[in-house]
């Protein structure tokens, strides 16, 4: 404030000045009576220093007022420019009439990768993904006066596209109509959004896994162990009434239904660990036709049994880059199925083979076969297909649903074809890679 009151400060004391000096020139000279319509020299200078000073008081004042009016239009202009330019989104100011811009903000660069200077004087549809968009939303803001908060596409100088909220008001800046438009990027908050849903998805996956696991728990597990319990009471009793008739077929449903038992109780303990994480994968250099050849083998008394031919057809030496737990249980799971759906004397063809960017592996059954629109089951936890084999055996509905876990694992795809009465062929292929 002293810049602007120094100047009437100066004149005031101009004035003190004159008028010591006025009083001590009267004292001296001692002028017992004055004349007003006639002065002395002196009393001329003085009265002229009057009224120059009066001049340049009212002046000074004037100055004094005006620097006032300034100096607050500023600091006003100052606090609106900083509010302005310090807002964490993209504020515009343009024209009603054509959209052209007038005043932007500096954030604009760091949102959309535009310099202020860049948009100055041209039309706000640089700007907007969809002009159909923009003239839309131009139209209802003409009727409403004021829109708050849609969401629409923007584009970046570079062309990459973000998702904004924008908040717009017309307003009127010297007598023209003008519309401050407010676009804050929700970009980032869509991605955490999708993110939210997608783990909402998988949260209500993993309830249905939950879901089927205790099911297969609650009725596959205990109807096996009810077998067991049930004829083993039989059999119990007949041998202590010393009543041997009928026990070797009780003893057969028995280790039938303890097989079982064990196959689904081996099969929920893998899937069990693979699903909660506790089953490291561990690729390793593995040799596929001494897997293979191991799997028969673990097989041979179930296959014998139905007096099953299994035709191995590996034309090349395969060397896989993948888990060998996995993979066996992979193997086994599909041959076992075989040899469960494959009637007695039956063939059962195995096939490895190299393509350009995978190894492609093949188990055909000449089987029962499946109803084409029971395939698309078969790798689903949350509607698993199950049906009993050729010799009315059990499956437990998770073998399959294990394999695709442990190929999804290794990156690589499992699929089925079949058809009723003829047999069904599965498929898997690992990437080289």
């Amino acid at each position: 404030m002293r810049k602007i009151t120094r100047p009437v400060g100066f004149v005031f004391c101009a004035v003190f000045v004159i008028q010591s000096l006025h009083i001590i020139n009267i004292l001296q000279n001692h002028q017992s009576d004055t004349d007003y319509f006639k002065s002395s020299p002196s009393e001329s200078i003085f009265l002229l220093s009057w009224e120059t000073i009066s001049i340049l008081l009212v002046y000074a004042i004037s100055l004094m007022y005006n620097k006032r009016l300034i100096f607050d239009v500023n600091a006003q202009e100052e606090k609106f420019s900083k509010a302005f330019h310090a807002a964490p989104f993209i504020v515009i100011l343009s024209k009603l009439t054509n959209g052209e811009i007038f005043e932007v903000n500096k954030n604009t660069l760091s949102i959309a990768g535009y310099e202020p200077n860049e948009l100055m004087g041209i039309n706000e549809i640089n700007l907007w993904n969809n002009n159909n968009h923009r003239l839309k939303f131009i139209s209802e803001l003409k009727s409403k006066k004021s829109i708050n908060e849609r969401e629409y596409i923007f584009r970046k100088k570079s062309g990459e596209l973000f998702t904004g909220l924008i908040t717009a008001n017309i307003i009127n800046i010297n007598d023209e109509q003008c519309v401050i438009s407010v676009i804050n990027d929700i970009t980032n908050s869509k991605k955490a959004e999708l993110k939210l849903r997608e783990s909402e998805a998988t949260l209500r996956e993993l309830n249905s896994t939950k879901d089927k696991f205790f099911s297969i728990i609650a009725h596959d597990l205990k109807s096996p162990f009810s077998g067991i319990l049930g004829f083993s009471e039989i059999l119990s009793h007949q041998v202590k009434e010393k009543n041997y008739q009928g026990i070797d077929k009780y003893a057969e449903i028995i280790n039938s239904s303890s097989k079982y038992a064990m196959e689904l109780l081996s099969n929920l303990m893998e899937w069990s660990r693979s699903q909660t994480g506790r089953m490291e994968f561990n690729p390793e250099y593995i040799d596929l036709d001494s897997i293979i050849k191991s799997t028969l083998e673990l097989l041979k008394p179930t296959s014998e049994q139905k007096l099953i031919s299994i035709v191995l057809n590996t034309p090349i030496k395969i060397t896989l880059h993948a888990d060998k737990a996995m993979i066996e249980a992979i193997l086994r799971n599909l041959i076992s199925n075989a040899i469960k759906f494959t009637p007695q004397k039956g063939t059962i063809n195995i096939t490895a083979k190299e393509n350009e960017k995978e190894y492609l592996i093949s188990v055909i059954d000449g089987g029962v076969g499946i109803e084409k629109s029971n395939l698309e089951k078969l790798f689903q936890i949350d509607s698993s297909y199950s049906t009993l084999g050729t010799e009315k055996e059990k499956g437990t509905g998770l073998g399959l649903i294990l394999c695709k876990d442990f190929i999804d694992k290794h990156r690589g795809k499992i699929w089925a074809e079949s058809e009723l009465g003829i047999g069904s062929k599965f498929y898997f292929s690992l990437p080289k890679k």
